[in-house]
This record gives structure tokens, C-alpha cells and sequence, in this order.
């Protein structure tokens, strides 16, 4: 059998050993994102103050190597594109959430998966987030099985499996990866200059 990725979806493995598989990848990605100073929210926090640019150096670099990889493997073969999951795109939801993240991001200086790192290094702010995060999903699930309205807004908009591809109109992977690289690299260029106006404006 020809090793071909996804290696689940395409038969190469069995669903245990996927598992183990995932767990031992989390594992991985839990110690790089500690190693990288995610576990603490104070490496986290100035970045929405322009005051570091770890947070998008570290996304950048974790963007381009993902979006090489994928781009080779599908060109020589090793990556059947159509079987990668890509969730489907609920405009209005995905606003809305997207704010609501963003604003708690702010706030706390904690995402999802960093604040997992930070609760396995005993980080007492990130236990917190963790806790109000499971609560805020347990009263958005008990809100959505019981008012139809939310029910409409949250699956409105949708605009299926929604790509760059897609969005070009062209079946072209390489259109999909130079745009994810121009995007990446403008972000991290717009967050260098931006840091080095609020460098400036503090030695003011």
C-alpha cells in the first residue's frame, strides 16, 4: 500500500493507532509551544500592545513550513488534498465568535491550546481561563438545544468548505499557498512596524 496522507482516511491506519498517533503529536506541539514561551501569558498579552512580535514570528515560521509541506506532498503525490478536513465557513457565526475570542484573547492572554500549556506548567491565570471556557461552552451548548433562533444563526451563512481556491476560482494550489505565504508575511511585517512605532512612542 503506497503511503499517501491523510494516513487515517486513506487506509494506512487504524483508528488506535491514530489515536496514539494524535496523542503523541499533541504531546510534541504542547513541549514546542512551552519551549516557544507560550505557557505564559505575559509573552502573550503585549502582543495586542505591539509591544512583541513572538507571537506572530512563531505563527509565521509554523505557517510557512505547513503550507510548504502540504504544497509538495500534494504536488509529488504524497498528500491527497481532497480527503484534509477543512471545516465548513458560517460567515455570521464565525464574526461574531471571532470578536468574542479576540476580546477574551485581549483580556486574558490566553488561547485554547496555550492555556493547556500553561495549566500543564501550573499557571494559575490559565487554570482560570480553562475553567471559564468549559463553563461559557456548556452555557453556549445548553442555549443552542434550546432556542431555535440560535440554532438558525449559528449554521446561516454557510459557506461550505471555503478556500482560497474557491475564492479565486481556480483549482491552482499554488495560488492557494503564495497567497498564505503574501498574508503570513504581511502580518508579520504590519506587527514589526507597529512595534517599533510603539517602541518609539515610548521612548518619547
Amino acid at each position: 500500500m503506497d503511503v499517501v496522507f491523510p494516513l487515517y482516511t486513506s487506509g494506512f491506519l487504524d483508528s488506535t493507532t491514530n489515536l496514539w498517533l494524535a496523542l503523541l503529536i499533541g504531546i510534541m506541539f504542547g513541549f514546542i509551544l512551552e519551549r516557544a514561551g507560550f505557557s505564559t501569558s505575559a509573552h502573550i498579552a503585549p502582543l495586542f500592545y505591539f509591544r512583541s512580535t513572538l507571537v506572530p514570528k512563531v505563527m509565521v515560521a509554523a505557517i510557512t513550513t505547513t503550507a510548504t509541506l502540504i504544497f509538495l506532498g500534494v504536488v509529488f503525490g504524497y498528500i491527497d488534498f481532497n480527503n484534509i478536513f477543512i471545516p465548513s465557513t458560517y460567515v455570521w457565526a464565525y464574526l461574531v465568535g471571532g470578536l468574542i475570542f479576540g476580546v477574551g484573547m485581549v483580556m486574558s492572554g490566553w488561547c485554547p491550546g496555550t492555556a493547556v500549556t500553561g495549566v500543564a506548567t501550573a499557571k494559575i491565570d490559565a487554570i482560570f481561563f480553562l475553567l471559564g471556557l468549559m463553563f461559557g461552552m456548556f452555557i453556549y451548548f445548553y442555549l443552542y438545544d434550546a432556542y431555535e433562533a440560535l440554532r438558525e444563526f449559528a449554521n446561516s451563512a454557510n459557506l461550505g468548505k471555503f478556500t482560497i481556491n474557491k475564492l479565486f476560482n481556480t483549482p491552482d494550489l499554488r495560488v492557494a499557498y503564495i497567497a498564505t505565504l503574501v498574508m503570513s508575511f504581511g502580518l508579520l511585517a504590519f506587527m514589526i512596524v507597529m512595534k517599533k512605532i510603539a517602541d518609539k512612542k515610548g521612548d518619547e
